[in-house]
């Protein structure tokens, strides 16, 4: 009998086989309109097993109220706009500095040329912050999570304090502080880890319509090239596991997002509490090996992805040679559940140029294909 994607997920995420492996796609907002894509989005629409985002935490800036505002400082017609942002907060102003190109396939993606938190003024300040709990509109989840319905499972976002400083500042910077400011680093990790667990316990009791699942994007910028194991240890380790028992005492889970060579660190992730990963990248895009991810953790925590879509962007890369994948991915990511089929480089429609996106959306109808002919447990 047929599941929906609600349960299909959930019955994954058990540890047991649902009725077929599930699979997560999103068409690119910019590929409207590109051959093929019409197909892909009736296929998210209606049969694809997502994680569905719904409104949850308002974290504001890295756990601060905040008002933004932006202002193009330069516009040069067919080549570029420059654009300043700024955030006030409780603790001052916080500017940065964006580069826009206009031949970008993807209106959304930019270059910081300067990020908030650049200088080590900028850190102390939110180092030394107060914190209070953050506000949770329960209202706005359970209508997210009714929109949602069995069309997969709502999630919502979770602060990671690390995650965000690194994305958020000079990045040669933050790095240097955690090895000559460690005392303000470990004040700043201890004084937002306090907020957020306090801010997560507060929502206990409140009618819930789904156990939330907490999604994160920080681990990517927080593993090998840029942190080893005993910075990890030291910066995240106790921080985050003391976050995941909070969102394990409500009842909800932790999903992570983390690119890179992921796979040597799977242990340590599910040790401080982490449910589910993705997108699980194969070499030579990352290290994970999904029949070594499974032994290791295939009972612990859900492995999502191992589809290496970057590959679909190469010249020398044949559409049809994505059938290959998908069948090795599933023969070592299905058996006993605990997995999930998702692209590991950007979904259907990415990519820089038309042809990229054009290419993309070609493979992804192939992986397609091979889905429905080798994911169905029965």
């Amino acid at each position: 009998m047929a599941m929906d994607s609600k349960t299909r997920l959930l019955t994954a995420w058990s540890f047991q086989e649902p009725d077929r492996v599930p699979i997560e796609m999103a068409l690119a907002p910019q590929a409207e309109g590109l051959p093929g894509a019409e197909e892909i989005r009736r296929f998210v629409e209606t049969e694809a097993d997502n994680f569905r985002w719904v409104p949850g935490f308002d974290w504001g800036f890295l756990g601060l109220d905040n008002t933004y505002s932006e202002e193009i400082i330069e516009d040069v017609p067919g080549k570029y706009k420059r654009m300043q942002r700024t955030l006030e907060t409780p603790v001052g102003t916080f500017t940065g500095l964006t580069r826009h190109n206009y031949d970008d396939a993807d209106p959304n993606d930019f270059h910081w040329e300067k990020r908030y938190v650049a200088t080590l003024e900028d850190f102390r300040r939110l180092a030394e912050a107060p914190r209070e709990l953050r506000s949770f509109d329960a209202t706005q989840y359970n209508r997210g999570c009714a929109e949602v319905g069995n069309r997969g499972l709502p999630c919502t976002g979770l602060l990671h304090p690390l995650g965000v400083l690194v994305r958020q500042s000079t990045m040669d910077e933050v790095y240097l502080w955690m090895v000559a400011e460690k005392r303000l680093m470990l004040r700043f990790l201890e004084r937002c880890t306090e907020q957020i667990c306090a801010s997560l316990l507060a929502i206990r009791g409140k009618p819930l319509a789904d156990p939330p699942v907490f999604m994160t994007y920080a681990y990517e910028m927080l593993i090998p090239p840029w942190l080893g194991q005993e910075q990890f240890n030291q910066l995240l380790f106790p921080f985050d596991q003391q976050v995941n028992e909070a969102v394990h005492q409500l009842g909800g889970r932790h999903r992570a997002h983390c690119h890179g060579n992921s796979g040597q660190f799977l242990e340590l992730f599910a040790d401080m509490g982490i449910d589910s990963v993705e997108p699980l990248e194969p070499p030579p895009y990352g290290d994970n090996l999904l029949a070594v991810a499974k032994r290791q953790v295939g009972k612990r925590m859900l492995l999502s992805g191992n589809g290496p879509s970057q590959v679909f962007h190469l010249a020398s890369f044949e559409p049809r040679e994505a059938r290959e994948l998908v069948k090795q991915a599933i023969e070592e990511g299905a058996p006993g559940g605990g997995f999930t089929l998702r692209e590991a480089g950007g979904g259907p429609g990415n990519g820089k140029t038309r042809a990229q996106q054009i290419k993309s959306i070609a493979c992804s109808l192939v992986l397609i294909e091979a889905w429905r002919e080798f994911g169905s447990y029965r």
